[in-house]
């Protein structure tokens, strides 16, 4: 087969928060898997990185600057992609943001923005993205939650509740849109050591995040990418509503 051949069969996978951490990772991962992915970010210059540390072949990487609280930006850049790449097969809600607080100082403004982007943002990518599957025939969606849904680590309660309600959502998305060719899990992600987690964190707060995990080692976001990958796959057909929890056993379903 030749490369252009190649490039011309790649189906089309969408990740959001592609840029960085955990997302670049499931990036390369799913350019390695022979997709053509589009990588969603608010941070054009990290989409430009990505891209050229990700891309191992011409054209596998599609930058899209974007907020994914924006509708109106979000059908008209998935529409796009669709017409020149063909429709959505994967979708991968990545995207996330947190910032601290406890349950006695959240403040209502701080509140709005993490459910804004965490839930309210993937339940409008999913929607849109979804109606490109169903209309092609099938696809799978990967949301991706966190242990802090299930009281595994203290952390912002806005933050948590909005993990929680993307497990609810793909539990409801993935009844309603079965029969209807589309899969739905979720991965619940424990620490990970990405970039960010390790310029802040201090060694003896490192050394107790180990000791909270059964396997006594922080997560690798490579570890996190594996996972998605294999559940955009067609190696996962017969597997949706599920909760997978990739973090080395801080939370057991």
């Amino acid at each position: 087969m030749s490369g252009e051949q190649a490039r011309a069969e790649r189906r089309l996978a969408v990740v959001t928060g592609g840029a960085r951490g955990i997302g670049e990772a499931i990036v390369t991962d799913l350019v390695a898997a022979n997709y053509r992915v589009a990588v969603v970010d608010v941070n054009a210059k990290a989409i430009a990185r990505t891209r050229d540390s990700a891309a191992s072949q011409a054209g596998s990487v599609v930058p899209v600057e974007l907020s994914i609280t924006d509708r109106d930006a979000v059908e008209r850049e998935l529409a796009r992609l669709a017409d020149d790449h063909g429709p959505i097969c994967a979708l991968v809600n990545n995207a996330g943001m947190t910032l601290p607080a406890t349950f006695l100082d959240q403040t209502d403004e701080d509140w709005d923005r993490i459910l804004a982007v965490n839930l309210t943002g993937t339940f409008i990518m999913a929607q849109v993205a979804a109606r490109q599957m169903v209309e092609a025939g099938g696809g799978a969606v990967v949301n991706i939650s966190s242990v802090s849904a299930h009281g595994v680590r203290t952390g912002p309660p806005a933050y948590a509740a909005a993990k929680a309600g993307v497990e609810g959502l793909s539990r409801l998305m993935a009844v309603q849109l079965g029969p209807r060719g589309v899969r739905v899990n979720t991965v619940v992600v424990g620490t990970t050591a990405t970039p960010w987690l390790l310029s802040k964190k201090s060694d003896a707060e490192l050394d107790v995040m180990r000791e909270s995990t059964l396997t006594g080692a922080i997560g690798d976001p490579g570890d996190i990418a594996k996972t998605v990958a294999f559940l955009c796959s067609d190696g996962a057909k017969h597997i949706t509503g599920q909760l997978i929890s990739v973090s080395g056993g801080q939370w057991m379903p």
